[in-house]
């Protein structure tokens, strides 16, 4: 054996065919790396006084992490200037059910580092040096070999090393899966959610393949409201009651209300121990009952974090572990200390103002000029008096109670059929952003109500365009005048799909050629 290099034996018994079945654990790219990171920087915390000594006259003169991706090679690799470990310490890094002494930190169950080296590739190595301590260790895992063989010991090699040196090296090579694609920069994305507490305290770093990490904060709405400035964001604390658990589990965080809205970027994240859980980019929490079915406002716009920090999580601590009730009581909880933004995130028009009655009434100068064209009500009549033959179609139900109470408006239409007057009433809303984006409602035989919802996020980006809401008007009414046809014209009172379009067609060709004989 060479001088200044021993070798430990470390016994990996029993069941090392465990090892191989790690490859199938249904990670994310992230969480596996995140499972490396973990343990770099609990051992910074823990070692935090003697490595802010040590890194004086080092430089990089803080914790520096860095993942390294090479795809000719095929490998991955981790390093950081952490604590780095010893022979007892290592030996719990390879060997499974190993969990560390304290347990309140980041690495909880002892399993990490192996299960995600595992996932990743067929072989790793990890290679280290501790604070203080004379020499530098060395151990690899070939998992094949292990079931193939039926190895059941693995020999930590250890080599002379300065006292000032401390690192851990993971190389991983043979990885079952090429991170290609948009993968690297979800991977960055996502660490830099997930570690976003660590990058804000400036005092850690994270480089992917040479590139640090980073975390944007989310811009946050401020509002004047009686010369006082407003800043949509507020801390958050509670606790779901101790017969969910065996002792009371508390939150603390905040809630905010993002200006602009983004869907990729709002809802929670949940924090555990200082670092991300559940959350990040696309991944955000959203509980229906916070944030509404689909794209709402609340959707795009509510975020905040929350920290669990003594919630249980599953051993990947890529989710909370909800059993016994505890995510209902959790979202209740929850949904009673943020129902304010919740409201005030629907609610909120980023124009600045709501769509008033003026704004309406000028808008309805185009539709107007069409309904009380004579010709349009001839044209009307004629194709009631020979309609197309009828179809069906199912209705669908509509909630008119509620749109009636948060709507405004109406603009009133009339338009002369025959001997008969229809009249339209136009209301709109924009309170409720789940309602569908139009309804119809009929409280008499000639006369047809409009619900107009101004909240819907496709209207949003046009609102401050007048003719945009000409446009809308003329649509919307175009649209409740084919269906009021096609249901008269029904000998059953249904609807068919086909009808309608073709009722539709005809009224927006009448009104085109209407408008554009205007001028003569």
């Amino acid at each position: 054996m060479p001088e200044g290099r021993s070798v430990t034996t470390v016994n990996i018994r029993p069941a090392v065919s465990v090892y191989a079945t790690y490859r199938r654990l249904s990670y994310k790219p992230w969480y596996a790396i995140a499972e490396f990171m973990d343990n770099a920087t609990q051992s910074y915390f823990d070692h935090r006084e003697a490595l802010l000594e040590a890194y004086r006259g080092e430089d990089p003169d803080h914790l520096h992490i860095e993942v390294v991706y090479d795809a000719d090679a095929n490998s991955l690799t981790i390093r950081d200037n952490a604590h780095g470990m010893n022979v007892e310490e290592l030996t719990r890094a390879v060997v499974l059910d190993s969990p560390p002494p304290n347990r309140t930190g980041r690495c909880e169950y002892g399993m990490g580092l192996k299960t995600a080296a595992c996932w990743f590739g067929s072989t790793w190595t990890i290679r280290t040096t501790r604070l203080d301590e004379p020499s530098e260790l060395e151990v690899t895992v070939h998992v094949p070999d292990l079931i193939d063989r039926k190895y059941e010991s693995l020999n930590i090699i250890e080599r002379s090393a300065p006292r000032s040196s401390h690192y851990t090296v993971i190389a991983i090579q043979g990885l079952y899966k090429p991170i290609r694609g948009r993968t690297p920069a979800r991977i960055r994305d996502q660490l830099g959610s997930m570690y976003r507490q660590d990058l804000r305290s400036g005092e850690i770093e994270i480089l992917w393949n040479g590139g640090p990490i980073s975390f944007q904060e989310p811009p946050i709405l401020e509002e004047e409201v009686d010369g006082e400035r407003i800043t949509w964001r507020k801390p958050l604390s509670f606790v779901v009651p101790a017969e969910l658990a065996s002792s009371p589990l508390r939150v603390t965080g905040w809630v905010g209300i993002r200006i602009p809205g983004n869907q990729r970027d709002a809802g929670f994240a949940l924090l555990r121990r200082g670092r991300v859980v559940v959350g990040g980019p696309g991944e955000g929490y959203k509980p229906t009952e916070i944030f509404g079915q689909g794209n709402t406002f609340r959707s795009q716009r509510l975020v905040g974090e929350l920290h669990l920090d003594e919630w249980p999580v599953t051993q990947a601590k890529d989710a909370f572990d909800w059993s016994g009730g505890l995510e209902d009581a959790f979202i209740d909880a929850l949904k009673s200390a943020c129902q304010d933004y919740m409201d005030r995130a629907e609610g909120y028009r980023e124009r600045g103002r709501s769509v008033s009655s003026s704004d309406m009434e000028f808008a309805s100068e185009r539709p107007r000029r069409v309904f009380t064209d004579t010709r349009f009500g001839s044209a009307i009549a004629q194709e009631l008096k020979f309609p197309d033959p009828p179809a069906r179609e199912v209705e669908e139900t509509r909630d008119v109670v509620k749109l009636r109470d948060v709507s405004a408006g109406p603009v009133q239409y009339s338009l002369d059929v025959g001997s008969d007057t229809w009249t339209f009433k136009l209301h709109w809303q924009d309170q409720l952003s789940e309602a569908h984006w139009m309804h119809v409602h009929y409280p008499q035989d000639h006369e047809i109500h409009v619900f107009l919802n101004m909240a819907h996020p496709f209207f949003a980006p046009y609102l401050h365009r007048p003719e945009f809401l000409e446009l809308l008007q003329t649509f919307v009414l175009a649209l409740a005048l084919a269906e009021k046809m096609a249901r008269q014209t029904s000998s059953n009172g249904l609807v068919a799909p086909s009808d309608f379009r073709n009722y539709m067609n005809k009224i927006l060709r009448r009104a085109s050629e209407i408008e554009v004989n205007h001028g003569d």
